[in-house]
């Protein structure tokens, strides 16, 4: 194994560990008897476990962007906003169910970790913000819009990835479920308000 593969390997592990038991509760002893390496090889990696977690997170949120941008993106232009939402919030669903999720992850620990670390990872958590702040503002520039499209972005976002508490695979679609909330944000984002920009 390399050594790429092996810091994938740990990163995995560490990524699953902090899903199933969030982030105070994991040391790094325990991710290396995940990965069934020594301690001491960890550090080689890694100088503690807050620099695996700014990367858990960091990936989270790329993966997250990733997908659901390229997901929009292979609409084509002429696809209605619609369908740009079902779409894109489906594909988000999707990143934070598949198998040892940086995404799941991600939002499983966030709100615990330290302050210092959560203004490292703010760009690229503002950055997926913004991409979809910009999808749910109203085309038309409504005047009399009554959803703050800040507000909006937030709702969705919470409500997609409060998921992770209730989900049971074959019990729920995840289909069924990305349908119903671009049904319920859809028309609010009709009605969004669009603000100068979006606060950083």
């Amino acid at each position: 194994m390399t050594d790429i593969q092996l810091r994938d390997l740990i990163l995995a592990g560490a990524a699953n560990l902090f899903l199933k038991r969030g982030y105070a509760a994991v040391s790094m002893r325990m991710i290396a008897s995940e990965v069934y390496v020594t301690t001491g090889s960890l550090y080689y990696y890694f100088k503690d476990k807050d620099e695996i977690v700014r990367e858990i997170l960091d990936t989270g949120h790329r993966r997250v962007h990733e997908e659901v941008r390229s997901a929009i993106e292979s609409l084509g232009d002429t696809a209605s906003k619609v369908s740009k939402i079902k779409v894109g919030i489906r594909a988000h669903l999707a990143a934070v169910f598949e198998k040892d999720s940086f995404p799941a992850a991600n939002i499983r620990i966030f709100s615990h970790v330290p302050d210092h670390l959560k203004r490292l990872v703010r760009p690229g958590r503002r950055a997926y913000e913004k991409f979809w702040y910009q999808l749910l503002v109203d085309d038309n520039g409504d005047e009399a819009a009554m959803v703050d499209a800040q507000h909006l972005t937030m709702f969705l976002l919470g409500a997609a990835n409060w998921t992770i508490e209730w989900y049971r695979p074959g019990r729920d679609s995840l289909d069924d479920i990305a349908a119903d909330l671009a049904r319920t944000f859809v028309l609010a984002s009709s009605r969004a308000e669009s603000p100068l920009d979006m606060p950083a």
